[in-house]
């Protein structure tokens, strides 16, 4: 980082926009009274500035926080995006402020015995096509399955029923989306756990207790000449752990992370002996403290040995050093170029040799070519092959809300990153492009043969903070199918919102349907909008939303085809008190015959939720 300081903000300023990106509020006890205590004190002085204050930022109010677990604000300023807040005060009041926000002490999570499987784990060394082994079901990221590997077909798809539910401990926000290896799911926890369960049970088969919530998908590798695979998962601290998928024995781990900023909210992938990992910042956050020093991070893919976990390369998004160009209003230094988080899951093309990964927007000026991009990279060495830039001179950071903070960019832009890497997929002739979705609301092919060159693009949002397109469209059988939130206007609106799901010729962009997101019944925290990823197979198409509801949609017209209402208490394998919430970040999994979807998502005041739903078609 060449000698650039980095600087801890003080609590109460950083802590503005901290929560207003990490806010997670779940289901509590709201009947015991608060108490004078050392906790009422902490928040008093560190915190009720920002949640109590004049609303001019999206932090939750105190009787939002009231409503959170113990365990979640603990981890939160231990483990999450609030970690360098709770780094500068005692144990005892990191502690003492969450007991008293959830009004109960802070106790760890036990399972009864029931909700362990008891009997030996089968076979795992057998690799199959029909695994779910990494963002989107494979390397190539399309989200599509076949109708062998889904196990269903689209006619299964109007008698589908709850087969079985699992409930995450004092969880409040679900965004592992589940791997499958035959019959065996591997799911990532709020609080760095990660489950092994049966897929038709759902019944714990192993549990692997990590340092840091697990956001993607736990990826899984092929065997290897022993037999033997490996279950690789990184948490939000940037740490990557291989584990034996058998027994859940941790085999290495390695920390990737390079700045005290760093993070991962994306899913590795692995593919010839290496675990490809991309890196993002929460420097956009802690910019919006007029005396951060702001910024000095790069995003970056990391490609590590799957059977040492050592570092082989690693490719910064930004090619330069961040340094010294000038001076805030405050009168604090400003550096630059920084940012370009990755913050998506990276895609393999074998055949071509590349990785693909969607980058976002620079956090100060000078802005970089590589910004709110789509980078192709060399599988081997991580050496820069070609980039697409969709949007140029995007500067922001979280200074530029409602009242434009010291570390704002002068003419921000408009906060409009990729938050997929594109898919590899084939057109109805045989030829292979790439397709991705952007926040701005655009959707965009790419030709892989001619360095990104764009075949087509199509607006099917107007875009914003939150999408536009956020977390991913899917392909298949000819055609693109992009969940559109459109919930936050953005900084230049252009048009008007189209919240719902599209359906795009994959040759041509020519829009063929559309569906407008179902409007919200009379409860809080439920926007009409999609903003998770979408799954498909032939003839459906599965796509999650923010009221909660997980729904099934005809590929040739878009008509309804089933829907499931996850807003409600649920009765659970594992013995946990359990609810569904709003759907967002990784979308369902389809495997084994079976549709899976983690539900809770109470980041941007949306519905909190701890739970993992699993539905199959129902018996006769």
């Amino acid at each position: 980082m060449s000698g650039v300081p980095y600087q801890v903000a003080p609590t109460s300023l950083l802590a503005l926009r901290l929560i207003a990106i990490i806010a997670v509020v779940a289901a509590g006890d709201a009947s015991l009274a608060p108490a004078q205590t050392r906790g009422q004190v902490v928040y008093r002085d560190k915190c009720a500035g920002c949640h109590d204050g004049d609303g001019s930022v999206r932090a939750p109010r105190s009787t939002s926080l009231n409503a959170m677990t113990a365990r979640a604000i603990l981890a939160t300023l231990t483990q999450g995006a609030m970690r360098e807040v709770g780094a500068a005060l005692p144990e005892e009041d990191r502690r003492a402020v969450a007991e008293y926000l959830s009004r109960r002490p802070v106790a760890p999570a036990a399972f009864p015995a029931s909700a362990y499987c008891g009997r030996p784990l089968g076979p795992t060394s057998a690799a199959s096509a029909l695994d779910w082994t990494a963002w989107g079901g494979s390397p190539s990221g399309t989200g599509f399955r076949t109708a062998e590997q889904a196990g269903l077909r689209a006619a299964d798809v109007p008698g589908l029923e709850l087969r079985w539910a699992f409930g995450f401990p004092d969880g409040t926000v679900t965004r592992s989306q589940p791997s499958v290896a035959g019959n065996q799911i591997l799911v990532g926890g709020q609080f760095g756990e990660i489950y092994s369960l049966d897929l038709t049970t759902g019944c714990i088969q192993w549990v692997f207790e990590g340092e840091a919530a697990v956001k993607g998908v736990v990826a899984i590798s092929p065997p290897n000449d022993m037999g033997q695979r490996t279950a690789i998962a990184a948490d939000f601290r940037t740490t990557v752990v291989a584990l034996d998928l058998a027994t859940g024995t941790p085999r290495w781990k390695t920390r990737v992370g390079d700045h005290p900023s760093s993070n991962i909210t994306g899913s590795p992938v692995v593919h010839g002996g290496l675990v490809y990992v991309p890196v993002s910042s929460m420097e956009v956050v802690a910019a919006g403290n007029p005396v951060y020093r702001c910024c000095t991070s790069s995003g970056a893919v990391v490609a590590l040995d799957l059977v040492t976990g050592a570092v082989v390369w690693r490719h910064r998004a930004i090619e330069e050093d961040a340094k010294e160009v000038g001076t805030t209003s405050a009168g604090v230094p400003i550096f630059g170029p920084a940012g370009v988080p990755i913050w998506s899951s990276p895609t393999v093309d074998a055949r071509r040799g590349l990785l693909y990964v969607g980058t976002g927007e620079n956090y100060t000026r000078p802005t970089s070519p590589t910004s709110d991009a789509i980078l192709a990279l060399n599988l081997q060495t991580g050496r820069l092959v070609w980039s697409f830039q969709a949007t140029a001179d995007d500067a922001y950071n979280m200074a530029c809300g409602i009242r434009k903070g010291a570390n704002c960019p002068t003419a921000h832009g408009p906060d409009v990153d990729f938050g997929q890497a594109p898919l590899l997929t084939t057109l109805p002739d045989g030829r292979e492009i790439l397709v991705v979705g952007q926040k701005l609301g655009v959707v965009y092919a790419l030709d892989p043969d001619h360095r990104g060159a764009v075949v087509w693009q199509a607006r099917v949002g107007r875009g914003g903070a939150l999408g536009g397109i956020h977390w991913g469209v899917v392909a298949g059988e000819g055609r693109v199918f992009a969940p559109v939130s459109d919930r936050l206007t953005g900084i230049d609106p252009v048009g008007e919102a189209r919240p719902g799901l599209h359906a795009l010729d994959l040759t041509t962009g020519a829009v063929l349907w559309s569906q407008p997101a179902p409007p919200c019944v009379a409860r809080a925290g439920c926007f009409a909008a999609f903003s998770a990823a979408a799954a498909a197979m032939p003839g459906a198409v599965f796509a999650g939303g923010l009221d909660g509801s997980l729904r099934a949609y005809a590929a040739d017209d878009g008509r309804l085809l089933w829907a499931f209402d996850t807003v409600r208490e649920l009765t659970t394998v594992n013995g946990v008190a359990a609810r569904g919430g709003a759907i967002d970040g990784p979308g369902p999994t389809i495997a084994g015959g079976m549709v899976f979807v983690s539900s809770g998502y109470a980041a941007f005041g949306q519905t909190p939720g701890n739970a993992l739903l699993a539905f199959g078609v129902k018996r006769p």
